[in-house]
Protein backbone atom coordinates (compact mmCIF):
# COMPACT_ATOMS: atom_id res chain seq x y z
CA UNK A 1 0.00 0.00 0.00
CA UNK A 2 2.81 2.43 0.92
CA UNK A 3 4.73 1.44 -2.23
CA UNK A 4 1.68 2.12 -4.39
CA UNK A 5 1.21 5.49 -2.71
CA UNK A 6 4.88 6.45 -3.25
CA UNK A 7 4.86 5.23 -6.85
CA UNK A 8 1.78 7.30 -7.68
CA UNK A 9 3.49 10.52 -6.56
CA UNK A 10 6.86 9.57 -8.05
CA UNK A 11 5.47 8.66 -11.51
CA UNK A 12 3.56 11.96 -11.79
CA UNK A 13 6.73 13.96 -11.10
CA UNK A 14 8.93 11.74 -13.26
CA UNK A 15 6.80 11.96 -16.40
CA UNK A 16 6.63 15.75 -16.39
CA UNK A 17 10.40 16.12 -15.74
CA UNK A 18 11.48 13.44 -18.23
CA UNK A 19 9.28 14.72 -21.07
CA UNK A 20 10.54 18.28 -20.54
CA UNK A 21 14.23 17.28 -20.47
CA UNK A 22 13.79 14.91 -23.40
CA UNK A 23 12.14 17.57 -25.56
CA UNK A 24 14.84 20.16 -24.76
CA UNK A 25 17.59 17.62 -25.52
CA UNK A 26 15.79 16.60 -28.72
CA UNK A 27 15.83 20.18 -30.00
CA UNK A 28 19.60 20.37 -29.38
CA UNK A 29 20.17 17.04 -31.17
CA UNK A 30 18.01 18.12 -34.12
CA UNK A 31 20.08 21.29 -34.52
CA UNK A 32 23.23 19.15 -34.58
CA UNK A 33 21.73 16.80 -37.18
CA UNK A 34 20.58 19.63 -39.46
CA UNK A 35 24.21 20.79 -39.74
CA UNK A 36 24.83 17.75 -41.95
CA UNK A 37 22.43 19.13 -44.55
CA UNK A 38 25.06 21.73 -45.49
CA UNK A 39 27.12 19.09 -47.29
CA UNK A 40 24.85 16.04 -47.73
CA UNK A 41 21.28 15.75 -48.96
CA UNK A 42 18.89 14.53 -46.26
CA UNK A 43 15.16 14.00 -46.54
CA UNK A 44 12.73 14.33 -43.63
CA UNK A 45 12.79 10.54 -43.31
CA UNK A 46 16.62 10.61 -43.13
CA UNK A 47 16.48 13.27 -40.41
CA UNK A 48 13.97 11.19 -38.46
CA UNK A 49 16.16 8.10 -38.85
CA UNK A 50 19.25 9.91 -37.54
CA UNK A 51 17.23 11.34 -34.66
CA UNK A 52 15.92 7.85 -33.79
CA UNK A 53 19.46 6.46 -33.71
CA UNK A 54 20.48 9.29 -31.37
CA UNK A 55 17.43 8.60 -29.17
CA UNK A 56 19.37 5.95 -27.25
CA UNK A 57 21.94 8.55 -26.24
CA UNK A 58 19.18 10.97 -25.24
CA UNK A 59 17.63 8.39 -22.91
CA UNK A 60 20.97 7.76 -21.20
CA UNK A 61 21.46 11.45 -20.47
CA UNK A 62 17.91 12.40 -19.49
CA UNK A 63 16.56 9.32 -17.69
CA UNK A 64 18.96 9.16 -14.68
CA UNK A 65 18.70 12.90 -13.97
CA UNK A 66 14.91 12.81 -14.36
CA UNK A 67 14.74 9.83 -11.98
CA UNK A 68 16.70 11.58 -9.22
CA UNK A 69 14.84 14.86 -9.61
CA UNK A 70 11.48 13.05 -9.51
CA UNK A 71 12.60 11.07 -6.46
CA UNK A 72 13.59 14.28 -4.64
CA UNK A 73 10.62 16.41 -5.72
CA UNK A 74 7.99 13.76 -4.94
CA UNK A 75 9.38 13.16 -1.44
CA UNK A 76 9.86 16.88 -0.85
CA UNK A 77 6.22 17.57 -1.77
CA UNK A 78 5.06 14.81 0.57
CA UNK A 79 7.25 16.26 3.32
CA UNK A 80 5.83 19.76 2.84
CA UNK A 81 2.33 18.33 3.14
CA UNK A 82 3.47 16.46 6.31
CA UNK A 83 2.41 13.15 4.77
CA UNK A 84 5.79 11.49 5.31
CA UNK A 85 5.86 12.72 8.93
CA UNK A 86 2.42 11.15 9.36
CA UNK A 87 3.76 7.83 7.98
CA UNK A 88 6.63 7.91 10.45
CA UNK A 89 4.25 8.71 13.34
CA UNK A 90 2.20 5.63 12.38
CA UNK A 91 5.27 3.48 12.97
CA UNK A 92 6.70 3.27 9.46
CA UNK A 93 10.47 3.64 9.18
CA UNK A 94 12.21 5.81 6.56
CA UNK A 95 13.80 2.52 5.49
CA UNK A 96 10.55 1.57 3.74
CA UNK A 97 10.91 4.63 1.50
CA UNK A 98 14.56 3.80 0.94
CA UNK A 99 13.67 0.20 0.08
CA UNK A 100 11.06 1.30 -2.47
CA UNK A 101 13.49 3.60 -4.29
CA UNK A 102 16.22 0.97 -4.00
CA UNK A 103 14.11 -1.53 -5.97
CA UNK A 104 13.14 1.13 -8.49
CA UNK A 105 16.66 2.49 -8.97
CA UNK A 106 18.09 -1.03 -9.35
CA UNK A 107 15.66 -1.77 -12.20
CA UNK A 108 16.38 1.58 -13.86
CA UNK A 109 20.18 1.23 -13.56
CA UNK A 110 20.08 -2.35 -14.83
CA UNK A 111 18.08 -1.35 -17.93
CA UNK A 112 20.36 1.65 -18.57
CA UNK A 113 23.45 -0.58 -18.29
CA UNK A 114 21.95 -2.92 -20.88
CA UNK A 115 21.39 0.08 -23.16
CA UNK A 116 25.00 1.20 -22.60
CA UNK A 117 26.62 -2.15 -23.27
CA UNK A 118 24.34 -3.44 -26.06
CA UNK A 119 22.27 -0.73 -27.72
CA UNK A 120 24.82 2.11 -27.70
CA UNK A 121 27.29 0.17 -29.91
CA UNK A 122 24.51 -0.85 -32.30
CA UNK A 123 23.00 2.64 -32.59
CA UNK A 124 26.40 4.36 -32.96
CA UNK A 125 27.46 1.88 -35.64
CA UNK A 126 24.21 2.35 -37.59
CA UNK A 127 24.49 6.14 -37.20
CA UNK A 128 28.07 6.22 -38.56
CA UNK A 129 27.24 3.82 -41.40
CA UNK A 130 24.20 5.83 -42.44
CA UNK A 131 26.12 9.13 -42.49
CA UNK A 132 29.01 7.55 -44.38
CA UNK A 133 26.58 6.07 -46.91
CA UNK A 134 24.95 9.46 -47.45
CA UNK A 135 28.34 11.20 -47.77
CA UNK A 136 29.48 8.69 -50.39
CA UNK A 137 26.26 9.08 -52.40
CA UNK A 138 26.49 12.88 -52.23
CA UNK A 139 29.85 12.67 -54.05
CA UNK A 140 28.21 10.82 -56.98
CA UNK A 141 24.99 12.83 -57.00
CA UNK A 142 24.88 13.38 -60.78
CA UNK A 143 23.48 16.65 -62.09
CA UNK A 144 21.25 16.59 -65.14
CA UNK A 145 22.67 19.59 -66.97
CA UNK A 146 24.44 19.84 -70.29
CA UNK A 147 27.93 20.71 -69.04
CA UNK A 148 28.88 17.39 -67.52
CA UNK A 149 30.25 16.67 -64.08
CA UNK A 150 33.77 15.59 -63.12
CA UNK A 151 34.22 13.14 -60.25
CA UNK A 152 37.81 11.97 -59.81
CA UNK A 153 39.21 11.36 -63.30
CA UNK A 154 35.75 10.56 -64.71
CA UNK A 155 33.38 12.92 -66.52
CA UNK A 156 29.64 12.16 -66.42
CA UNK A 157 26.89 13.47 -68.68
CA UNK A 158 23.22 12.55 -68.31
CA UNK A 159 19.95 13.83 -69.80
CA UNK A 160 17.46 13.24 -66.99
CA UNK A 161 16.81 11.45 -63.71
CA UNK A 162 13.60 9.92 -62.44
CA UNK A 163 13.14 7.92 -59.21
CA UNK A 164 16.88 7.30 -58.94
CA UNK A 165 17.23 6.12 -62.57
CA UNK A 166 19.49 8.18 -64.86
CA UNK A 167 18.54 8.21 -68.56
CA UNK A 168 21.05 8.25 -71.46
CA UNK A 169 24.27 8.58 -69.49
CA UNK A 170 27.74 9.14 -70.99
CA UNK A 171 30.95 8.45 -69.06
CA UNK A 172 34.38 9.57 -70.24
CA UNK A 173 37.43 7.98 -68.68
CA UNK A 174 40.82 9.56 -69.44
CA UNK A 175 43.87 7.43 -70.22
CA UNK A 176 45.96 6.35 -67.26
CA UNK A 177 48.91 4.03 -66.60
CA UNK A 178 46.56 1.20 -65.70
CA UNK A 179 43.76 1.69 -68.24
CA UNK A 180 43.15 2.95 -71.77
CA UNK A 181 41.03 5.93 -72.70
CA UNK A 182 37.38 5.00 -73.08
CA UNK A 183 33.88 6.36 -73.55
CA UNK A 184 30.80 4.55 -72.27
CA UNK A 185 27.22 5.15 -73.40
CA UNK A 186 24.26 3.62 -71.53
CA UNK A 187 20.50 3.98 -71.92
CA UNK A 188 19.95 3.93 -68.14
CA UNK A 189 21.94 3.79 -64.93
CA UNK A 190 21.33 3.42 -61.22
CA UNK A 191 23.66 4.17 -58.31
CA UNK A 192 24.21 1.17 -56.00
CA UNK A 193 26.42 0.48 -53.00
CA UNK A 194 28.71 -2.53 -53.38
CA UNK A 195 30.84 -3.51 -50.40
CA UNK A 196 33.00 -0.42 -49.72
CA UNK A 197 32.45 1.36 -53.04
CA UNK A 198 29.72 3.13 -55.00
CA UNK A 199 28.97 1.66 -58.42
CA UNK A 200 26.75 2.47 -61.39
CA UNK A 201 24.50 -0.29 -62.67
CA UNK A 202 24.48 0.42 -66.43
CA UNK A 203 21.98 -1.06 -68.91
CA UNK A 204 22.22 -1.34 -72.73
CA UNK A 205 25.88 -0.32 -72.75
CA UNK A 206 28.12 0.59 -75.67
CA UNK A 207 31.79 0.83 -74.69
CA UNK A 208 34.47 2.50 -76.88
CA UNK A 209 38.06 1.66 -75.89
CA UNK A 210 40.84 3.66 -77.59
CA UNK A 211 44.01 1.61 -77.99
CA UNK A 212 46.10 1.41 -81.16
CA UNK A 213 42.77 0.68 -82.80
CA UNK A 214 39.23 1.41 -81.67
CA UNK A 215 37.41 -1.42 -79.86
CA UNK A 216 33.63 -1.32 -79.53
CA UNK A 217 31.84 -3.55 -77.00
CA UNK A 218 28.10 -4.05 -76.68
CA UNK A 219 27.13 -5.09 -73.15
CA UNK A 220 23.62 -5.68 -71.79
CA UNK A 221 24.47 -4.88 -68.14
CA UNK A 222 27.63 -3.48 -66.62
CA UNK A 223 28.62 -2.66 -63.03
CA UNK A 224 30.85 0.38 -63.36
CA UNK A 225 33.09 1.42 -60.45
CA UNK A 226 32.72 5.17 -59.88
CA UNK A 227 35.97 5.24 -57.84
CA UNK A 228 34.02 6.78 -54.96
CA UNK A 229 34.51 4.73 -51.80
CA UNK A 230 32.75 4.62 -48.48
CA UNK A 231 34.31 3.66 -45.19
CA UNK A 232 33.41 0.33 -43.70
CA UNK A 233 32.33 1.00 -40.12
CA UNK A 234 30.42 -2.25 -39.64
CA UNK A 235 31.03 -4.19 -36.45
CA UNK A 236 30.58 -7.92 -36.06
CA UNK A 237 29.13 -7.84 -32.56
CA UNK A 238 28.90 -5.87 -29.32
CA UNK A 239 31.91 -7.62 -27.78
CA UNK A 240 34.08 -6.51 -30.67
CA UNK A 241 32.92 -2.91 -30.18
CA UNK A 242 34.03 -2.89 -26.52
CA UNK A 243 37.12 -5.05 -27.14
CA UNK A 244 39.40 -2.01 -27.33
CA UNK A 245 37.81 -0.31 -24.31
CA UNK A 246 41.26 0.93 -23.23
CA UNK A 247 41.38 3.16 -26.29
CA UNK A 248 41.02 6.76 -24.92
CA UNK A 249 37.87 7.66 -26.88
CA UNK A 250 36.21 4.27 -26.29
CA UNK A 251 37.20 4.32 -22.62
CA UNK A 252 35.62 7.77 -22.21
CA UNK A 253 32.39 6.48 -23.79
CA UNK A 254 32.26 3.45 -21.51
CA UNK A 255 32.96 5.45 -18.34
CA UNK A 256 30.47 8.28 -19.04
CA UNK A 257 27.60 6.05 -20.11
CA UNK A 258 28.22 3.52 -17.34
CA UNK A 259 28.35 6.05 -14.51
CA UNK A 260 25.22 7.70 -15.93
CA UNK A 261 23.51 4.31 -15.84
CA UNK A 262 24.59 3.69 -12.24
CA UNK A 263 23.70 7.21 -11.07
CA UNK A 264 20.15 6.35 -9.85
CA UNK A 265 21.38 3.40 -7.81
CA UNK A 266 24.24 5.15 -6.05
CA UNK A 267 22.55 8.54 -5.48
CA UNK A 268 18.93 7.85 -4.46
CA UNK A 269 19.74 7.75 -0.70
CA UNK A 270 21.61 11.02 -1.01
CA UNK A 271 18.55 12.59 -2.67
CA UNK A 272 16.25 11.24 0.04
CA UNK A 273 18.54 12.76 2.67
CA UNK A 274 17.72 16.26 1.40
CA UNK A 275 14.07 15.72 0.44
CA UNK A 276 12.70 14.11 3.61
CA UNK A 277 12.32 17.08 5.97
CA UNK A 278 10.08 18.48 8.66
CA UNK A 279 8.83 21.47 6.71
CA UNK A 280 7.90 23.42 9.83
CA UNK A 281 11.45 23.42 11.20
CA UNK A 282 13.73 22.72 8.23
CA UNK A 283 14.50 24.13 4.83
CA UNK A 284 15.26 21.97 1.84
CA UNK A 285 18.65 22.23 0.17
CA UNK A 286 17.82 19.58 -2.43
CA UNK A 287 18.87 21.50 -5.57
CA UNK A 288 22.22 22.85 -4.29
CA UNK A 289 22.97 19.39 -2.84
CA UNK A 290 22.20 17.72 -6.18
CA UNK A 291 24.34 20.25 -8.05
CA UNK A 292 27.31 19.59 -5.75
CA UNK A 293 26.80 15.83 -6.04
CA UNK A 294 26.76 15.93 -9.87
CA UNK A 295 29.85 18.18 -9.97
CA UNK A 296 31.83 15.85 -7.71
CA UNK A 297 30.50 12.71 -9.41
CA UNK A 298 31.48 13.65 -12.97
CA UNK A 299 34.65 15.56 -12.00
CA UNK A 300 36.04 12.56 -10.15
CA UNK A 301 35.13 10.34 -13.11
CA UNK A 302 37.21 12.59 -15.40
CA UNK A 303 40.14 12.61 -12.98
CA UNK A 304 40.14 8.81 -12.70
CA UNK A 305 39.28 8.13 -16.34
CA UNK A 306 42.68 6.57 -17.14
CA UNK A 307 41.84 3.57 -14.94
CA UNK A 308 39.03 2.43 -17.29
CA UNK A 309 36.71 -0.15 -15.65
CA UNK A 310 38.25 0.46 -12.23
CA UNK A 311 37.06 4.06 -12.52
CA UNK A 312 33.44 2.91 -12.83
CA UNK A 313 33.74 0.56 -9.83
CA UNK A 314 35.51 3.19 -7.70
CA UNK A 315 33.00 5.95 -8.51
CA UNK A 316 30.06 3.66 -7.74
CA UNK A 317 31.49 2.48 -4.37
CA UNK A 318 32.60 5.97 -3.25
CA UNK A 319 29.29 7.70 -3.96
CA UNK A 320 27.13 4.79 -2.77
CA UNK A 321 28.98 4.96 0.55
CA UNK A 322 28.57 8.74 0.64
CA UNK A 323 24.82 8.42 -0.01
CA UNK A 324 24.44 5.81 2.73
CA UNK A 325 26.38 8.04 5.16
CA UNK A 326 24.09 11.03 4.53
CA UNK A 327 20.91 8.94 4.74
CA UNK A 328 21.96 7.27 7.97
CA UNK A 329 23.04 10.48 9.72
CA UNK A 330 20.37 12.86 8.41
CA UNK A 331 17.28 10.61 8.23
CA UNK A 332 17.61 7.28 10.09
CA UNK A 333 19.11 8.88 13.20
CA UNK A 334 16.28 11.46 13.27
CA UNK A 335 13.17 9.44 12.36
Amino acid sequence: MVYRYLFKHFSASFLSIFITLFLISSIIILFQITKFTSYIELSLYDLFKLYSLMGVKLILFTFPISFLLACGISCLNLSKENELIMLFSLGYSPKIISKFFCYLSFIVSFILLLITLIFIPISFSLYDNFLDYKKAFSKINLKTHGYGQKIGNLIYLTNSEENGIYKYITIYKAKSKEEDEQIIFAKSAKIIAQDNSISLKLNDVTQYIFQNTLYINKIANLDFNTQVSKQNTDIQNVLEYWKDYKNPSKSKELIIYSILSLLPLCAFKYVLSFSIISSRYEKSFLYPALFIFFMLYFSLALVLSKFHIYTIISIFLIFSTLSYFFFKNKIISKY
